[in-house]
């Protein structure tokens, strides 16, 4: 049996270990949108526009900016790939 719960514990932890790294995975993306998103807005075009262009709400478009800005204040200025 303790074999049994130690591969239990194991694959626990593989679980929560791919969570993260999901986490993680849609934390760069999330970023990523959001330099785009503040390019475009640098540019001129209005945060409701780009919101109606990519299916979101206006409030889920600043949150991708918010992403971003998070993305460089934990990575100490660099930028996601």
């Amino acid at each position: 049996m303790p074999e049994v719960l130690e591969a239990f514990a194991a694959r626990q932890q593989a679980e929560k270990d791919a969570q993260e790294a999901a986490r993680q995975i849609r934390w760069r993306a999330d970023a990523v949108l959001g330099r785009s998103i503040l390019q475009e807005r640098d540019k001129g075009t209005p945060q409701g526009e780009i919101a109606r262009k990519i299916g979101r709400t206006r409030e889920q478009v600043r949150r991708y900016q918010d992403a971003y800005r998070d993305w460089l204040k934990e990575h100490d200025g660099t930028e996601p790939d």
